[in-house]
């Protein structure tokens, strides 16, 4: 078998375990080479979905010719099965960020490539007058979570269905927007937001159809925001059967999409760059690089500049498109955020979030 250097499953660039089949003609070095590059294009255009919105991903379907090979840090073949009819592979890709972002850039495409912190589910659903959440019969929160890629930039949560989070939190609780019971729950979890997913199904005995009611919020600092779907009238709607499974894939596929419109990346030729000075605190000069580091996959190395060195801070200066609330969308996930560190508009430190 044959594996190249280990990869990182915590990155967005690393498409995990693509599964290839085809047909054994006899020569296996041959078989290997065509599961590798069709793994390599089946897994960019896992990534690409990913990492951006509908608009663009139809700019980069409509590319025809582009070599891939050169966008691939490395790989490795899980597992593979060879008979005398067929093989088949399992086969994990790791591209070069670098390189798929001047692949974007080149084409005209935007990246939205910002992971979000981790938002706590709660799957609600109602059924025959029937409320479920942690219950084991919750089909609702199945489909959700079955539909849910880890590799998305939209990270969700689903605590387990037992009965100790029965305990904790109800979906009464949830229908009455009872702030500090949901709090409450996330604090066990450790997680600040949540997204409360509700459908509710009903048979029309005398239409004999499913009529369905979906409701999507956002749960953040004792507040409640809707989310408001965007494909709302692809969901369906008097059906003879319950489409809980087709609703699921449609509620991700829009959540995955309201997190990338949410980090939108404008172009300098729609918005002026702007220039920020960021103070990093150097007491631990472990994390102040680690900052660095995070800093420059947000807004670019190069756009990235040491101004002054203190005994304590060091003061950068950077050039964006972003604004403070795009580059604090980038930096929750890690537990940071910018404030103000005086009257001036353009002056912060990084603290922790």
């Amino acid at each position: 078998m044959y594996s190249t250097n280990c990869l990182s499953s915590d990155d967005i660039y690393y498409i995990e375990n693509n599964e290839i089949y085809l047909e054994n003609n006899g020569d296996v070095l041959e078989l290997r080479e065509n599961a590798k590059i069709l793994s390599f294009k089946n897994s960019f255009n896992i990534l690409a979905k990913n990492i951006l919105d509908p608009d663009d991903l139809k700019k980069f379907e409509q590319i025809l010719s582009y070599d891939i090979t050169s966008l691939v840090k490395d790989y490795k073949i899980e597992s593979e099965k060879i008979s005398d009819v067929n093989y088949s592979a399992k086969i994990s890709v790791n591209f070069n960020p670098s390189k798929v972002k001047d692949f974007f850039v080149k084409n005209g495409i935007r990246l939205n490539i910002f992971i979000s912190e981790s938002y706590l589910v709660f799957p609600l659903y109602k059924k025959f007058n029937t409320l479920f959440l942690w219950d084991k019969d919750n089909l609702w929160y199945n489909s959700l979570l079955s539909e849910y890629d880890q590799q998305s930039l939209l990270k969700l949560y689903f605590p387990k269905k037992n009965h100790i989070n029965k305990l904790r939190i109800s979906p009464n609780n949830i229908i009455e927007k009872n702030s500090k019971k949901i709090s409450d729950f996330l604090k066990i979890y450790k997680k600040k937001k949540a997204i409360i997913i509700f459908l509710e199904e009903n048979f029309d005995i005398k239409k004999n159809n499913f009529k369905i009611k979906l409701s999507i919020s956002v749960f953040n600092n004792g507040n409640f925001s809707t989310i408001n779907l965007t494909n709302k009238d692809s969901l369906p709607d008097d059906s003879n059967l319950s489409q809980v499974d087709l609703i699921a894939k449609i509620v991700i596929n829009d959540l995955q999409n309201w997190w990338k419109n949410k980090i939108d990346y404008e172009s300098a030729s729609d918005e002026k760059q702007k220039k920020y000075i960021i103070n990093v605190n150097n007491r631990n000069i472990k994390n102040s690089i680690i900052i660095e580091e995070i800093l420059s996959g947000i807004i670019g190395k190069g756009n990235l500049k040491i101004k002054e060195l203190k005994t304590n801070s060091t003061i950068y200066e950077i050039i964006t498109n972003y604004t403070i609330k795009q580059i604090n969308l980038g930096l929750e996930s890690k537990n940071l955020k910018l404030m103000k560190i005086d009257m001036e508009k353009n002056k912060f430190s990084i603290e922790n979030y």
